[in-house]
């Protein structure tokens, strides 16, 4: 494959991929937002970083409408639907630098907040009238983020004593506040475990429920088709030589198609729906055509060669998906190493040799067929990259790709591979 073409092909693939990944930073999910005057209005709002959401809310009421974007002194609060719930700082009981939204993970005996700056988390915890902040140094929060504050003399066990102060009348959960780390997730878990201790009864409420940490299992099958070429070594032709692996110069690209099936585990406490460790084995078909003409007086000399290569490959692929929880279109990359087992090769060999000045029936004439099982499977090694776009659609989403193909070929050559490919999951 010519390289100039290549590397053109990959920059268009990388720019058109750094724009879909611009594009997928607006991620409009169904939600809602409370005015200043306590009415609800739904909508779509923008999921973006912590940082981001407490800055301001990015609101629109469908997707065809424009957005509008509020700040903590336009708006009481705002919620995702089954999601994150922010609420402004200006109804919040405890006095706040600047104007800002903050997270309410948790509503229970202890209601648990948290809203996070550019070089700073703050944590507060609230227990009937009480609301305090967490002082954790090592986040810089509170008033531990003076510049002049020695982090040598700090007490990085600061914040466990707050907790254990809430929590004086639970002493069986002082052992688990030793192991309790400042962060939302340890955080809300000790808060559900203290209300459990205290008032089972009591409805415990969770805003922020963590992805499932198994690892999800998704299965399909795709077929593929494209073309194949391989770089051989520069033979030489020796007129005694049968053997049609000496003379063999694949210069034209041969066509090939995979049949296989596709294996994603999707690693949801990543990122939602994007990070998936994807393996794809197929068979592939793949037929080579080689032809070669040499002139040595007073012979003319001819080798032709048809093979067809049948072989097992096990691509392991890391792919991110640019997925978006409002959208039905989702871009995708992938790469990673593969491995291809040659199964069988069979094929036909002719050889040819004629008189430069002499007639047809002087041609010497050997053709040679074959076919072979191989009984140790030859394997070989391989690079394999793609992109494409995968549809949500209905129970079986499918996806339309092409991935590229670079490495070891069969018989020491060198092969590189453009396949398109379309897959379905199940």
């Amino acid at each position: 494959m010519n390289p100039f073409y290549f590397k053109k092909a990959f920059t268009l693939v990388v720019c058109i991929f750094t724009f879909l990944e611009a594009k997928a930073q607006t991620d409009f999910r169904p939600g809602y937002l409370i005015t200043t005057k306590g009415d609800t209005i739904k909508g779509l709002i923008n999921f973006r970083s912590d940082i981001a959401n407490a800055k301001n809310c990015v609101f629109k009421k469908d997707y065809d409408q424009e957005k509008e974007t509020y700040t903590p002194d336009q708006i009481k609060a705002y919620r995702f639907i089954d999601g994150k719930y922010y609420i402004s700082s200006n109804t919040f009981d405890y006095p706040i630098e600047h104007q800002t939204f903050i997270e309410s993970a948790s509503q229970g005996i202890i209601s648990i907040y948290y809203y996070k700056e550019e070089n700073k988390e703050h944590y507060f915890l609230q227990k009937d009238t009480l609301l305090i902040e967490l002082d954790h140094h090592k986040k810089y929060a509170g008033s531990l983020s003076r510049i002049d504050y020695d982090l040598d003399k700090a007490a990085p066990e600061k914040f466990r004593g707050q907790l254990k102060y809430l929590m004086w009348d639970q002493p069986s959960l002082y052992k688990r506040i030793e192991r309790t780390s400042c962060d939302v997730k340890d955080l809300v878990a000790l808060a559900k475990a203290y209300q459990e201790l205290s008032s089972p009864a009591q409805t415990y409420v969770q805003y922020v429920t963590e992805p499932a940490k198994k690892v999800k299992t998704k299965i399909g099958m795709f077929a593929s088709g494209g073309l194949s070429h391989l770089d051989t070594p520069p033979y030489n032709m020796y007129i005694s030589d049968y053997d049609y692996k000496k003379f063999l110069d694949f210069k034209k690209k041969s066509f090939a198609y995979e049949v296989g099936a596709l294996i994603d585990l999707s690693f949801n406490f990543l990122g939602e729906n994007k990070y998936f460790l994807q393996f794809a084995p197929a068979l592939s078909f793949t037929k080579y055509k080689s032809y070669e003409e040499l002139t040595i007086a007073p012979l003319r000399y001819s080798y032709r060669t048809d093979i067809q290569f049948t072989a097992l490959k096990v691509p392991m692929m890391l792919k991110y998906s640019f997925y978006r929880s409002n959208a039905s279109i989702f871009p995708y990359i992938k790469a990673g190493p593969g491995g291809a087992f040659y199964l069988t090769q069979k094929g036909v060999y002719d050889y040819r040799s004629v008189p430069l000045n002499g007639s047809a029936s002087q041609e010497t004439v050997y053709i040679e067929k074959f076919s072979h099982k191989y009984e140790v499977k030859p394997f070989r090694a391989y690079f394999i990259g793609g992109a494409g776009i995968d549809f949500k659609k209905g129970k079986s989403p499918f996806s339309l790709g092409v991935t590229y193909e670079t490495g070891q070929g069969p018989i020491d050559t060198y092969r590189t591979e453009v396949l398109f490919q379309v897959g379905i999951q199940f």
